[in-house]
Parts: structure tokens; sequence; C-alpha cells
């Protein structure tokens, strides 16, 4: 695989097989993702791990949630409001998706968030409480990490507010620390082939709009 062009190969997948990811190779992608700058190497992130009857107890609990449409909440505030440049993205992005997959593959992403786009593994991400704006650029370089050492290894993934919405059901089956707020999750695996949902591609904004250089 050419490195140059890593970057651009790699998408959000929401539809896995069931096969399972040798827990060596996650160790390796957490190693890999560690290699990510921050603030004076502070490294704020901690990274955990659902996998086989942990996740099954997980998935099964979220979806009952999911199905009761119980409130959720997440440990980091989520955008309540957008300016106008990300609003228009986020609604060119509902457009595009459901022109590229049609009325049924939206049923199917609800769907597939319900069960957690049946992933055989999630990363939780978790940063430390009242952080700077500096340790939350640092973890989303490392979360960034994550998908990219995934993507080289042959695994898809997808971070998504679902995997985080109900922050009690993480809780309860790790030791993270009340000092520690839950962040973001990604679901990884091995891509469903001819899914709808493992090979859907988004459009980026046009260059010009959010580029300037001064010579």
């Amino acid at each position: 695989m050419e490195r140059s062009n890593i970057l651009l190969q790699r998408h959000s997948v929401r539809d896995f097989t069931d096969k399972e990811i040798n827990i060596d190779l996650l160790k390796q992608i957490i190693f890999e993702a560690q290699r990510a700058p921050s603030y004076e190497n502070s490294q704020p992130w901690k990274a955990y791990i659902a996998t086989g009857k942990t996740l099954e107890s997980i998935r099964k609990v979220h979806a009952e949630k999911v199905a009761n449409r119980q409130k959720s909440w997440t440990e980091v505030t989520p955008p309540l409001g957008w300016k106008e440049h990300p609003k228009n993205n986020v609604a060119n992005y509902m457009k595009e998706t459901e022109n590229l997959i049609g009325e049924n593959g939206i049923q199917d992403l609800v769907a597939q968030n319900a069960v957690l786009f049946n992933a055989p593994a999630i990363i939780y991400i978790t940063m430390p409480k009242d952080s700077s704006h500096y340790s939350a650029y640092d973890i989303g370089a490392f979360g960034y990490g994550i998908l990219l050492s995934a993507y080289h290894h042959g695994l898809g993934t997808v971070p998504a507010y679902e995997i985080i919405r109900y922050p009690e059901e993480i809780r309860d089956h790790f030791d993270i620390s009340d000092e520690e707020s839950i962040l973001m999750g990604i679901a990884i695996g091995y891509p469903t082939e001819g899914k709808p949902l493992s090979t859907l591609v988004m459009s980026r904004e046009n260059l010009d709009n959010i580029l300037q250089i001064k010579e």
C-alpha cells in the first residue's frame, strides 16, 4: 500500500463481519497511534477496548436502550448547534447519504447504530476532565492515528457519537476513573464486502472554501 494514498483511501465503515480481531493486532494499533503529537508530550488520552463477551453485553444493553428510546447524554457535551459553515456541511452530508444509499439504506444505518455496527471490537477514548482545547486537539490526533493504523492493517473503523451516548453501559464494564470523561468510541473490524454501509465515501468541501495562502 502506498503511504501517500492512505489518507485518501480510508473511509468510515458502518457494517462489519463477525470475524474476531487478534488482541495483539489491537495492541499494535494503539501502540502506533501513540505516536500522535501532544502538547509537551502530555499524551492525555487513555484507551479501553471491548471485545468478546464484554462487547456482547454492552451491545445487548445498548440495543435495549435504543429500542426503549431511553434518553441519553454524553460525558463530553456534543455540539448543540452549528454555525453556518459546518451546518451547511451537515446538511449536505445528510442529503448525500440518502442519495448514495437510498431510503432503505438510511433505515439500515439506523439499525446498525442500534447494534453498534456489529463491530467485533470497540475502542473507547477518554480525556481528563476539565481538559483544555489543546488536550482535545491532541486526543483527536490520537484517535485519527487509530483510524489510519487500523486501515493500514486491513481493518475498517468508524468513530461515532452513537457508541458513547450511554456512558453508564461503558463504565459498568470498565474501571474508568472519575477523573476521566468518555470522549469518543471507535468501532473497528473487518468490513462486510459489498454492503453500501461498508463502502460509503463522503465528499469533502472544496479546498478554496477552507484554505487561505498568502505569499
